[in-house]
């Protein structure tokens, strides 16, 4: 027989080390200076345990975010020149003792207008950083050669975000974003009237309008959590479960059942999330995947079959993603490795391992994926790969998996990079190329077709269901 007194006890002891231990790891750090492995960052913790994350350049190093320790990492171990934290994901951050920072880093950085400098910065940080010239077939040095004669011939900054903009163009990763100011902009230029040809108008779908017909056309008893960011049912005149994952973010269960329908709920939910610190973010939407996968396995029931359709999603927190997956595997398994950028190479190999929770399905699973998977819904289908129950349909994943690595310019403008390369337990990356599935539907790539390829006029049809449903 269970002695719960005895249970709750060590609860509270566990707690209170873990505390003790925690604190007793804030009290060592007072007062340091760190350099972190890769992502081009330094951090230094004050008397206060309060911190200020940089990120650094040749030229500047500038505040990227700053708090309380606690709230923002998790520590995981320090020894006496080396210390390793958690922000949250399931990549840990690895610190290095310095006795102070780069001078910069405790004086203002001057105005940098050169579009030379500005460009040489540019380049720079990609050439640490940016993990997949060779996938994206691109090379950097070239770049640099080729367009640097260009830059010392600009004179507005309308032409140097434009040929900012080619360049990001020619690596074409889609976690990629250059943040220029709206007046710099280039603008789509309409064709003169004289020049458009009278063509038959094109219905064009959205995916309001498939997600919709996909409802009304294929699922009973439908339910959504979180204003769609989940939805499931089963498929009509089946016993067959299916569950549809729009987002890998939004899961944490700050709005009442009754306000997640209402137009307000994205204002209002992401009002509550930002008054949350940032370790507690990613607890609160750890707890509602909990809570709603719950109960949504108790709706469909135990079947020999389900379907999880991530085609309409483009990403979001690796860490909901894989908590998900969890509840449809039975055996704990390596899913997949990490490694960052580095100017001299990459970071270690960090391994994750999947849990699978408790209580999960424990049937046949149907994976629908294609173009449109990104990110963290490919980090999903990358550990899903490594369970044989897990069967794949659809057309291959867009290919960008890195966490955005977000830096800024001398000149204030920000931009993102992909600097982590996801792999499969042996090593292999599916960066640039996606991840295939076992029955191809061939998905067209772009958006609008590939919305338009579920209707023939105004008849609507999803294939891969009406496939898996043949099985």
């Amino acid at each position: 027989m269970i002695n719960f007194r005895s249970l709750f006890s060590i609860c509270l002891l566990l707690i209170s080390f873990c505390a003790n231990a925690q604190q007793n790891f804030e009290k060592l750090l007072k007062n340091t200076n760190w350099i972190q492995d890769g992502y081009d960052r330094c951090l230094k913790i004050g008397d206060s345990t309060r911190y200020t994350y940089y990120n650094i350049n040749s030229v500047a190093c500038k505040a990227l975010v700053e708090g309380k320790l606690s709230e923002r990492f998790k520590i995981i171990s320090l020894k006496k020149n080396e210390l390793i934290m958690n922000p949250g994901g399931i990549v840990n951050y690895v610190f290095r003792r310095v006795k102070a920072l780069p001078s910069m880093c405790s004086r203002p950085s001057a105005p940098a207008n050169s579009y030379e400098k500005n460009f040489k910065v540019f380049w720079e940080t990609f050439d640490h950083n940016y993990a997949f010239f060779k996938e994206r077939n691109l090379n950097w040095k070239q770049v640099y050669d080729e367009y640097l004669p260009r830059v010392k011939k600009i004179g507005t900054q309308k032409e140097f975000a434009d040929m900012l903009v080619e360049i990001l163009k020619k690596i074409g990763d889609g976690h990629i974003r250059m943040e220029i100011p709206d007046a710099l902009k280039t603008k789509a230029v309409a064709a003169a009237a004289s020049e458009i040809k009278p063509v038959a108008p094109v219905v064009k779908h959205t995916l309001n309008d498939v997600l919709k017909d996909l409802q009304d056309g294929y699922l009973d008893d439908a339910h959504s959590y979180n204003n769609g960011v989940i939805s499931w049912g089963k498929l009509k005149d089946t016993q067959m479960g299916y569950i549809l994952i729009k987002d890998m973010n939004g899961f944490a269960n700050y709005i009442s059942e009754t306000e997640q329908q209402l137009p307000g709920f994205a204002k209002n939910y992401d009002k509550i999330k930002a008054s949350r610190p940032a370790l507690d973010q990613f607890d609160d939407e750890d707890r509602g995947v909990k809570m709603i996968m719950e109960k949504i396995l108790a709706d469909i029931g135990q079947s020999d079959s389900l379907v999880i359709d991530l085609r309409f999603n483009g990403g979001g927190l690796e860490t909901v993603a894989l908590k998900l997956l969890s509840y449809f595997v039975t055996e704990s398994k390596h899913v997949l490795s990490v490694k960052a950028k580095t100017a001299q190479g990459s970071t270690a190999i960090q391994k994750y391992f999947l849990q699978p929770a408790n209580a999960g399905y424990k049937g046949k699973v149907y994976l629908i994926t294609g173009p449109n998977t990104a990110s963290a819904a490919e980090i999903f289908s990358l550990a899903a790969s490594q369970y044989p129950n897990i069967k794949t349909i659809g057309s291959r994943t867009a290919g960008i998996f890195s966490e955005i690595l977000w830096k800024e310019l001398p000149n204030g403008w920000e931009f993102s990079l992909s600097n982590e390369t996801y792999m499969d337990p042996k090593g292999k990356t599916y960066e640039a190329t996606g991840i295939p599935v076992s029955y191809e539907m061939n998905y067209p790539g772009n958006r609008r077709d590939f919305y338009n390829g579920f209707y023939t006029g105004n008849h609507f049809a999803d294939l891969a269901l009406d496939k898996i449903s043949e099985k």
